[in-house]
């Protein structure tokens, strides 16, 4: 897996493959098997090799996997409470965004 310096330089195949192979290395560092990973997630293991390969797999599944090896640390800047900006409080009369009103 190569780092990057600006992720929205990647294609999204770009970006579903490092996230697989990212997997690959949690599951290979655990020294954890496909066939282990299955019994322990009820996930099928081509599921889990098409994961980490970079192909399409529920969110779900993602979270399966990442739960079976341990991992779900990954996801927290995705499911962390968001900060408002004072501003942006003031500006809202307090109230969060339920939805987009679109470009004007």
């Amino acid at each position: 897996m190569e780092h990057y310096d600006d992720v929205y330089s990647l294609s999204d195949r770009q970006i579903a493959e490092d996230i697989g192979e990212k997997i690959r290395r949690i599951r290979l560092n655990g020294n954890i098997t496909r066939d282990e990973l299955q019994h322990m997630t009820g996930i099928h293991r081509k599921t889990i090799g098409d994961a980490e390969s970079g192909k399409n797999v529920t969110l779900t599944t993602l979270i399966g996997i990442l739960r079976g090896l341990n991992a779900l640390h990954v996801l927290e800047p995705l499911i962390e409470e968001e900060e408002i900006s004072p501003v942006a409080m003031a500006k809202n009369k307090g109230k969060t965004r339920e939805r987009a009103s679109g470009r004007r």
